[in-house]
């Protein structure tokens, strides 16, 4: 069984039907036909919000308690040194100031970045696994911290 971060977009396209949300759901099929599904809780979060605003009905509440009951909810907590340090290493790299070994600053990883898809990015940086997205946000972390899979 894989581990994969999900991308709160991700999650909408499922729960939408979209055609963009298909191709997630093969994706995710190709990688493990029965992957481990993870989510940090700011993405739960997001979706609560999002449906809320949205007005979904019955049905998509019904497909979003559904994915919440099989995914793995990643919580931030304090004591989780893991996570704290991967959301460093992640926000660090972002705006340009994370140094190499050598001391030097790693070119290229000027990105601003919201504070959600930072702790995002942080929960598949702590856990060592891949994570998936259906939009650019995580482009510049891509075989620099984290392997992101991009879905259109």
């Amino acid at each position: 069984m894989i581990n994969v971060v999900i991308d709160t977009c991700v999650i909408i396209h499922i729960v939408r039907d979209s055609p963009t949300g298909k191709n997630c759901l093969v994706q995710l099929a190709s990688i493990d036909p029965n992957p481990n599904i993870i989510i940090s809780v700011v993405t739960k979060a997001e979706l609560e919000s999002f449906s809320r605003q949205n007005n979904w009905g019955e049905n998509k509440l019904a497909k979003l308690n559904t994915f919440f009951q099989i995914a793995t909810v990643i919580d931030i907590k304090s004591a989780d040194n893991k996570l704290m340090e991967g959301y460093a290493f992640v926000d660090s790299y972002s705006k340009g100031r994370l140094p190499d070994p050598s001391g030097n600053l790693l070119s290229g990883s000027s990105k601003k970045m919201g504070k959600n898809d930072l702790w995002i990015a942080a929960t598949a940086f702590a856990l060592g696994v891949s994570l998936m997205t259906t939009d650019g946000d995580f482009d510049h972390l891509n075989g620099k911290l984290l392997n992101v899979i991009k879905v259109k």
